[in-house]
């Protein structure tokens, strides 16, 4: 038994070799058209359309109008209405006159400015009271539309009928 299944092992082995012993030419078909061949057939692209591409190209102004370029996202004034930044302040620190190391050479005293926090911190919409300052002056301009349409509503129903049928 254990004989019959070393061979079939072994011939199992032999078979999947065999197959590492071929060689690409016996796999691939030379005649093949390559990959640049296959691209431009799906795509219908041929060097005359590359060359009126490049050549329309080359025609159009390398940068846009300034603009065309109005009201674009990310829309700067909405970031940082939206996402204001928060206060970052400077620290002073006083460094004592010291020596360095080994050499012992002086250093006289300075200051030097960091900031608080490592990165600039940005408050979520709504969290500042500039954004709570901008909510109650939309509804409150909201509101006072209300009003105006009502009393146009108004004054509406007051006026007389001119032409009567």
């Amino acid at each position: 038994m254990l004989n019959l299944s070393i061979n079939t092992l072994i011939l199992c082995a032999l078979f999947f070799l065999a197959g590492c012993a071929s060689h690409l030419d016996d796999v691939v078909d030379p005649n093949a058209p390559t990959m640049k061949t296959v691209y431009e057939n799906y795509t219908g692209v041929d060097q005359e359309r590359i060359t009126e591409r490049q050549a329309v190209l080359m025609q159009r102004p390398a940068v846009e109008p300034a603009d065309l370029q109005v009201g674009l996202p990310p829309h700067p004034e909405r970031l940082d209405h939206l996402y204001p930044r928060l206060p970052n302040p400077d620290l002073f620190m006083y460094v004592r006159p010291h020596v360095l190391g080994i050499s012992g050479a002086p250093v006289p005293a300075y200051l030097t400015r960091f900031s608080m926090y490592e990165r600039q911190p940005y408050a979520l919409p709504g969290e500042t009271l500039d954004a709570a300052k901008i909510l109650s002056d939309y509804q409150v301009e909201k509101m006072n539309a209300r009003e105006a349409e009502q009393d146009h509503e108004a004054e509406d129903e007051t006026k007389p009928e001119l032409f009567h049928e």
